[in-house]
């Protein structure tokens, strides 16, 4: 019997109308809709797996999945002809063959993300960041998220409803910039947990605005408690860049 091929695509969507990744009963998903347009082209079920499950209003640059599939379909087909039967706000920028063993979700070694916040009112840019009504100290962002590198429990900055039992992020990097009138926030590591993005943004920002003292950073860390960190950011600002394997 032939093997399934595993292909692998790299997807780029727009989180706005979207209940997050994950299929849920009832629900607009990226995997629900890329199941349903996926089953339209190939006539068959196929089950999509993800590199993470980007959380409501989430957005991404470059998101990988999988699936397989015994049908013969051009590579070609995936990009092209599936970008004529998917919505306007999800589109797959890439498709290729994987090797049988690939697997978008356990295989990836690091995962970037970023969070845009802009300073002035502005309706068509808020679509696709957090507007800071209050002033923010740029260099308390910039010393807070040197703090976050390394390897860590991030219980702290981590949701309640996170169902998960092993807290360790190692940190490859982050770093803010700042532009006219945008902050911008990138963080790259091995694994993310539950909201642990938005919530270290939300953190660094109530810190920067006065509302939390930068130096207890270290001190709500270690105290592995979600009660002891800050604010968590709105999801329109997160965006999922890419994902190295």
């Amino acid at each position: 019997m032939t093997q399934p091929r595993n292909i692998r695509l790299v997807l780029e969507y727009d989180g706005t109308a979207f209940s997050g990744w994950q299929v849920q009963p009832g629900r607009r998903t990226v995997q629900g809709v890329l199941e349903e347009r996926l089953a339209e082209l190939l006539k068959e079920k196929v089950s999509v797996t993800g590199s993470g499950r980007t959380d409501a209003g989430v957005h991404a640059l470059g998101q990988t999945a999988n699936f397989k599939s015994g049908k013969g379909v051009p590579l070609k087909a995936f990009r092209q002809g599936l970008n004529r039967l998917l919505p306007r706000d999800v589109a797959v920028l890439d498709a290729r063959e994987a090797p049988p063993g690939f697997h978008a979700r356990f295989d990836a070694r690091r995962r970037l993300y970023r969070y845009q916040i802009v300073t002035v009112r502005s309706p068509v840019r808020e679509r696709y960041a957090w507007f800071a009504r209050h002033a923010l100290d740029f260099g308390i962002l910039e010393r807070v998220c040197k703090r976050i590198v390394g390897k860590h429990d991030f219980t702290s900055f981590s949701s309640a409803q996170a169902e998960v039992e092993n807290f360790m992020v190692d940190v490859k990097r982050t770093g803010w910039r700042k532009g006219k009138d945008t902050l911008t926030f990138e963080i790259e590591a091995d694994r993310f947990l539950h909201n642990m993005v938005r919530i270290l943004v939300g953190t660094m920002a109530d810190m920067a605005r006065g509302r939390m003292a930068p130096e207890s950073f270290p001190d709500i860390l270690a105290a592995r408690d979600r009660k002891r960190a800050g604010r968590t950011a709105p999801p329109q600002g997160l965006f999922l860049v890419r994902v190295v394997y």
